[in-house]
C-alpha cells in the first residue's frame, strides 16, 4: 500500500489540483482494500498494475472510447504520456459518471428492473468490445484447460478439506458437458470482470464500466453469468437472497438476450458456465489468507448454485 505522500509524488505528473482528496477503493465486496487503485477528489481515477495488464486496461480504454461507449477518458501526462513510467507504471482517468448500484438496491423492490439494465449493458458493451477486438492484442482463454489443469483439481481438495460432500458425479458430468458444449460458444473480446462495483448507474440507467485490465478472449457468455454471481455474493447481507436472486439471475440473462441473442448452445450452458465461475473464483481464494471468509461464502454460493441446477436451467425453457 503506498502512502499518501508517494501518491501525491505520482499526481505531480499530472496537470490537475493537487489538493484533491485521496481516497482508498474497497473490493472484493468490501473484504480488501486495493492497493493498486485510488480515487483523487470526485473525478479521476489513479491505477497502477503491471505492465501487460495496465497497458490492456488503457488500450481498452482508448479503443472503446472511439466506439461512443462511456469508459472513462485517459488524462495525458504534463508530458503528453499516456502513463507515468517510475518505479511503477501509473494511469489517471477521468472516472465515468454515476457510483456502483448498493447491494439494498440490487436486491430492492426494483431488483429485475435492475438485473435487465445489467443483462442489457453487458450486452451493449460486447458490441462495442467486437467492433474494437480487431485492433487490440488479447490474450486468449482456454476454459476448459483452465478447469481441468487448475481449477478443478483445487476444487476437489477443497471439498475434502471442508466437508462440502460435493459427489464424484457433479465432477464427472460437469467436465463431460464443458468439453462438449464450452468450444461450440460465441467467444470474442469480453470485460471478464463485470462485477457489481465495475458497473456505473445514473438516474436509475448503466452510465458506464470501469476495470478492463483482466480483459480477454473468451466465451462471451462468462459476462453476464459473472455479473449474476456477484449479485449472488452478497450472501451474508440478505437474508432472504435465494428467494430473490432467482428473479435477479433471470433478468441479467433476458437482458442480454434481448439485445444479443443467446444461442441455444449458450442456453443450455449457463448452469455450467456458473459452476464453472464458481469454482475458478473457489480456487483463486484457497491460497489468500484475507480472502478466507469469502473463501467461505463462495464455497457455500457454490453448493446453493448445484442444488439450484433444475431452476437455472429451467430459465430459457
Amino acid at each position: 500500500m503506498l502512502p499518501e505522500n508517494d501518491l501525491r509524488k505520482i499526481l505531480e505528473n499530472w496537470d490537475i489540483p493537487q489538493d484533491l482528496p485521496i481516497m482508498n477503493v474497497p473490493i472484493l465486496d468490501g473484504t480488501k482494500v486495493s492497493d493498486n487503485v485510488w480515487i483523487i477528489g470526485k473525478d479521476y481515477i489513479l491505477k497502477t498494475e503491471e505492465e501487460s495488464r495496465l497497458l490492456t486496461n488503457l488500450n481498452i480504454i482508448k479503443t472503446l472510447s472511439d466506439t461512443g461507449a462511456d469508459v472513462g477518458v485517459l488524462i495525458p501526462t504534463k508530458s503528453g504520456e499516456d502513463y507515468f513510467d517510475g518505479e511503477q507504471m501509473f494511469t489517471l482517468t477521468r472516472g465515468v459518471k454515476g457510483k456502483p448500484l448498493s447491494v439494498i438496491e440490487q436486491f430492492g423492490d426494483n431488483r429485475e428492473q435492475f438485473a435487465i439494465l445489467y443483462g442489457e449493458s453487458i450486452a451493449h458493451l460486447h458490441q462495442n468490445l467486437k467492433k474494437a477486438e480487431p485492433q487490440l492484442k488479447v490474450y486468449e482463454k482456454d476454459l476448459v484447460k483452465e478447469m481441468i489443469e487448475w481449477a478443478m483439481p483445487l476444487v476437489k481438495k477443497i471439498n475434502l478439506q471442508w466437508s462440502m460432500n460435493i459427489p464424484e458425479s457433479f465432477f464427472i458430468e460437469f467436465i463431460k458437458t464443458a468439453e462438449i458444449l464450452f468450444p461450440k460458444l460465441p467467444q470474442q473480446l469480453i470485460h471478464r470482470d463485470p462485477n457489481p462495483g465495475n458497473i456505473m448507474f445514473e438516474n436509475g440507467k448503466v452510465s458506464g464500466f470501469v476495470d478492463f485490465d483482466i480483459s480477454e478472449r473468451s466465451v462471451r457468455l462468462w459476462d453476464p453469468c459473472y455479473l449474476a454471481t456477484g449479485i449472488l455474493s452478497s450472501w451474508n447481507r440478505i437474508p432472504e437472497i435465494k428467494t430473490l436472486w432467482p428473479a435477479i439471475l433471470s433478468g441479467v440473462l433476458t437482458g442480454y438476450d434481448r439485445i444479443n441473442q443467446l444461442t441455444t448452445k449458450e442456453k443450455e450452458a449457463i448452469y455450467y458456465m456458473i459452476c464453472n465461475i464458481q469454482m475458478v473464483f473457489i480456487a483463486y481464494c484457497d491460497d489468500i489468507p484475507e480472502l478466507q471468509e469469502l473463501a467461505k461464502t463462495n464455497r457455500e454460493m457454490l453448493l446453493y448454485i448445484i442444488d439450484s441446477e433444475d431452476m437455472i436451467k429451467e430459465i430459457f425453457k
